[in-house]
Parts: C-alpha cells; sequence; structure tokens
C-alpha cells in the first residue's frame, strides 16, 4: 500500500531509499487518491527529498513515470515541492497540465514556482506552434504569459521568462516585448531578448544577433550564437566561425551548436576542425553537431569524446 511506502519513506534517516521511491512511479486511480491522502502528513523537508530524488529517478530512467505524483505536489503546501513538481513536468504534453502551469504563473504565491511554471510552458508554446495543443489552452497560455510579462510589479526573472516562452507565438506583441527587453538596462533581460529572438525563428532579428556576438559580455555573445543557431541563416556562419576562438568555453561550445544547427560545406568544415582540436569539450560537442548533421555517428575513426556542455541561464 502506498500508506506503507510513505511510512518507510519518513521514516527512515538520510537519503530517501530509491527503491521505496521507485514504487510511487505510475500509481492508478485508487493507489493516487491515497497518496493524495497521506502526502502531507511527512515533513516538507522530506517531501522535498523524495519528489527531487523521483525526478532524478525519471531523468535517468524513462521507465519511470512519476507524473501523476507530480500532478498531485502541484499543489503541495511547500513551494520548493511545487517547484521540483513543476521541473519535473517538463516533458509533459496534457493540456490539463499546460491550464495549471498558466495558473500558477499569475497566481502562485511563491516567485520560483512562478519562474519555473513561464519556463515550462516554453514547452506548451512550441507545441501550441506545432499545432499539437488544445486551442483554447494555447490561448490561455499565452494569455497568462502576456500578462505576467506586462506586469510592472512582477520579478525581473519572471517577466523575462514569460517573454521566452513567448517568443515562439510571434507577432505584434511579442515583437513589443522582445524590443523593449532588449532596451533594459539589466543585462538578464538582455540576454532574455536575444534567447527570444532566436526562438522567433525570424531573421529579421538577424543583425542584431550578429552584433551580439561581439559583445562583451560573455553571457550575451552564448545567448546570440544559441539564437543564430536557431535562425539558421547562412550568413552567421562566419560570425560563428570567429567565436570557436572566443575566450568563453561555453560561449565556444553554442557556437559549435549553431553551426551544426545551420550546416553546408563551411560549417561542417569549421566543426570538423574542431572535432580534431584539443579541447576535450570542444571535440565533443563537434562530434555531437557532426552526428546530428547527418555525417555519421563518428566522423573521426571512432575516437573516444566526452558530452557536451551548456551554459546555465
Amino acid at each position: 500500500m502506498i500508506r506503507d511506502v510513505l511510512q518507510k519513506l519518513a521514516e527512515t534517516e538520510g537519503s530517501p531509499p530509491a527503491l521505496e521511491v521507485e514504487r510511487l512511479s505510475g500509481l492508478e486511480t485508487e493507489e493516487l487518491n491515497e497518496f493524495r491522502a497521506e502526502w502531507p502528513k511527512l515533513s516538507a523537508e522530506r517531501r522535498r527529498a523524495i519528489l527531487a530524488l523521483a525526478v532524478q529517478l525519471a531523468e535517468n530512467d524513462i521507465e519511470f513515470d512519476f507524473g501523476p505524483v507530480l500532478k498531485v505536489c502541484l499543489s503541495d503546501t511547500d513551494a520548493a515541492v511545487r517547484t521540483t513538481a513543476i521541473e519535473g513536468l517538463w516533458e509533459d504534453e496534457e493540456f490539463r497540465t499546460a491550464d495549471r502551469l498558466a495558473d500558477l504563473l499569475r497566481h502562485d504565491s511563491a516567485e520560483n514556482v512562478r519562474i519555473a511554471a513561464a519556463m515550462v510552458l516554453a514547452r506548451f508554446t512550441q507545441l501550441a506552434d506545432d499545432g499539437k495543443l488544445y486551442r483554447p489552452t494555447a490561448e490561455r497560455v499565452r494569455r497568462a504569459l502576456e500578462s505576467a510579462a506586462f506586469d510592472a510589479s512582477e520579478s525581473i526573472d519572471v517577466r523575462r521568462r514569460s517573454i521566452e516562452a513567448l517568443a515562439t507565438f510571434g507577432g505584434e506583441v511579442v515583437d513589443r516585448l522582445i524590443t523593449s527587453a532588449y532596451a533594459d538596462r539589466d543585462p538578464r533581460m538582455q540576454a532574455s531578448a536575444i534567447y527570444a529572438m532566436g526562438r522567433t525563428c525570424d531573421q529579421r532579428w538577424l543583425d542584431t544577433i550578429l552584433r551580439e556576438m561581439e559583445n562583451e559580455d560573455a553571457e550575451l555573445r552564448f545567448e546570440a550564437a544559441r539564437a543564430a543557431g536557431e535562425t539558421q541563416a547562412p550568413r552567421s556562419i562566419v560570425p560563428l566561425i570567429s567565436l570557436l576562438d572566443d575566450e568563453d568555453l561555453e560561449v565556444r561550445l553554442a557556437a559549435i551548436g549553431a553551426l551544426g544547427e545551420i550546416g553546408g560545406d563551411l560549417a561542417n568544415k569549421a566543426l570538423q576542425r574542431c572535432a580534431k582540436g584539443k579541447d576535450q569539450a570542444m571535440r565533443a560537442a563537434a562530434v555531437e553537431a557532426l552526428s546530428q548533421n547527418d555525417l555519421g555517428s563518428d566522423p573521426l575513426n571512432n575516437s573516444p569524446f566526452l558530452n557536451d556542455s551548456t551554459r546555465t541561464v
């Protein structure tokens, strides 16, 4: 019974036993109702630890399905638990989840919860753009994000994450938000504006993106490189190749990823040079980019490489 599982998890000292947490995967209606009744009896600290481990297990093994539990935890009294639950639902595609996140974005009392909701809603805006989201839900998501983005009383991080999520929709309102964010004095907002330019996939922003590749702020160069990859404009290739010598590793990795997105002979030759270079992280990223660009999964005679890394914005 789920009651027994939760009791063991509550009584065990230290990290929650993974085998017990695994038993919370794939709960059916009756078990889920029991979970809903018993879960609040655990301490907030224990609930945080259990849910964090559940999300980690799901990331490492697609066989685990903690979705039903995570959705229950969206109503948890502890903000950290709600935040973890949202982050664990980043691959969810159910329209009811999008509706719930839109509600949390506008009404939750905790900033971190609202930030997480905006970030996960970016996945749903992409689904809407692909025609894979229930239209009334897509409109509710858009309204919630626009409301948050325009809300002067809202925190800058909630507003900028909302702008990023909205970018996929495009249109006059999105253009106005991006332009305003780009003109903001806060570099975090500027970074989000550049990221959003890329998410629009609109080459009207290309001149700005190319200019920001030369910004003295590494964060802005990083976002400009990523945005160039999203626009897939061949005119970005030469500036991106220049970033392969950037002093910041993550900027170099972003440039590699963008070159892989754009493709073409010139980009592929630059990637092949990186794949033969001395920097291990760049070699790994270049091999991955070449592999995704249909040049084979091992273009360098079975050389061993590491996984690439990305900047956390």
